[in-house]
């Protein structure tokens, strides 16, 4: 039985905790989001009167919910000479971890990394995947070096995008995989069973986190880039149609074939509007607009 810190947020958090806990390893510590996010005596209260998904997981499974800052502050450090865990499993955290924090556990620290590494290093693969048209993605388990998501592979499985999936739901699927893997992970580490590949960094991509003008969906594009584009970007952020002085928010949306009366109009214009949806000329098809 190894005994694991994870470090986390959300969905990947549970994953990482409830996987390994199924498959006999001792969760001793976690460190949630909300440690980063909130003040001492505002998350004080939010535990009380709001306690997050999180927090309650952290709970249930009688774990120790590191109090810190950062990863790389000296109460984290500290926890973990306390804790003595095994190994560190990260999922879905943007801070880099330093070398010496990272090299604590006996088995170092393991990040979860939502994509087929070397692809789609970075930030949020779940929207650049969708975004780029891709009907595959994965999630791999690597050791965490220096750089972002460059460490040695130790454990990789594929995941099916569909055509009509969103981030979100892209997301849960993949944590849904996680949770599967890190059993397996952490039974072949305690055994000696795996061996790390080095990435093929001539095959890697390197995405970057979303502003602004990532939310504004292009109509000069082909129909399907329209559909990536506004399903890759939810639920977390809302895509947006400018039109002139005005941003309309993509709620719902539809696409349908450029009937032969519109054909002439700009692409971009709006050819119908009442107060419910608006429809838009796209390149080579309307798109019907819930606002």
């Amino acid at each position: 039985m190894l005994r694991v810190v994870v470090v986390g947020y959300d969905k990947m958090l549970s994953a990482l905790i409830s996987g390994s806990v199924y498959a006999g390893h001792k969760v001793v510590g976690a460190m949630r989001i909300d440690r980063v996010n909130y003040s001492k005596f505002t998350l004080f209260l939010k535990d009380i009167f709001a306690p997050s998904h999180d927090y309650s997981l952290i709970k249930a499974f009688g774990s120790k919910d590191i109090c810190a800052k950062s990863v790389n502050s000296k109460d984290f450090i500290k926890e973990i000479k306390k804790l003595k865990p095994d190994v560190i499993l990260v999922g879905s955290w943007s801070e880099k971890i330093l070398t010496e924090i990272a090299n604590l556990p006996r088995f170092g620290t393991i990040n979860c990394h939502p994509s087929l590494l070397p692809r789609h290093r970075g930030a949020n693969p779940y929207f650049w995947t969708i975004f780029a048209g891709e009907d595959l993605t994965g999630v791999t388990f690597h050791y965490v070096n220096e750089k972002f998501d460059c460490g040695d592979i130790l454990m990789q499985e594929a995941v099916t995008i569909d055509l009509d999936m969103n981030a979100g739901q892209l997301r849960d699927r993949c944590s849904k995989f996680a949770q599967g893997m890190v059993g397996e992970l952490l039974n072949k580490l305690e055994k000696g069973e795996i061996i790390p590949q080095k990435q093929d960094d001539s095959r890697a991509t390197y995405e970057f986190q979303i502003e602004y003008k990532d939310t504004i969906i292009d109509f000069n594009k082909p129909k399907l880039n329209i559909h990536n584009h506004i399903r890759a970007l939810k639920p977390w952020y809302m895509p947006i149609f400018k039109d002139n002085t005005r941003s309309i928010e993509i709620k719902k949306h539809r696409l349908m074939a450029l009937d032969e009366k519109y054909r002439n109009a700009k692409i971009g214009s709006i050819v119908f509007e009442n107060s419910k949806l608006i429809i838009v000329r796209a390149f080579d098809c309307l798109v019907e607009i819930t606002k």
